[in-house]
């Protein structure tokens, strides 16, 4: 059992909560067949991990984070599964940076980039960090560094 498994079943968000986790877990191979994003395919995840590379590369204080719903679903093949269409990025890098940046890795074009202290996004919920130790579950409350995330949307 993974880690959005292990806490999905052990806790209940409120709909309208925000749940990160690291890209690096949520992408974690062996969470793939309970974990979906919206670029699904395999050829488009690779060059989501490069993209996600380069970030640190140019921001080593950067962190991505897979911003995933709070409840799961059941996929077509008849299993629980969590969702995901959008990458928060707590970095120093600029939007435009943040373009240029795909378009040099050949990522699918986001429908949306924006700072999510500008997103339409109405957070009316918590916003969850979980962590792949132990799993930790922690309430984000630093809002001045929340509104200043990226936020990449794909649908």
């Amino acid at each position: 059992m993974e880690v959005l498994e292990t806490v999905f079943n052990s806790r209940k968000f409120d709909l309208n909560d925000d749940v990160l986790i690291k890209f690096d877990d949520y992408f974690d191979e062996k969470a793939r067949d309970y974990n979906s994003f919206s670029l699904d395919d395999e050829e488009n995840i690779v060059l989501l991990r490069n993209f996600v590379e380069q970030i640190k590369s140019i921001d080593s204080d950067s962190v991505v984070y897979v911003y995933t719903y709070g409840y799961e679903i059941t996929n077509s093949k008849g299993k629980k599964s969590t969702y995901a269409d959008t990458l928060w990025i707590d970095t120093v890098l600029s939007v435009s940076k943040i373009k240029k940046t795909i378009e040099k890795c050949g990522v699918a074009q986001p429908s949306d980039i924006s700072i999510a202290g500008d997103s339409a996004e109405n957070r009316n919920g918590n916003i969850w960090l979980i962590t792949k130790e132990n799993p930790q579950i922690t309430e984000l409350t630093d809002y001045e560094k929340i509104n200043r995330m990226i936020m990449l949307y794909w649908d």
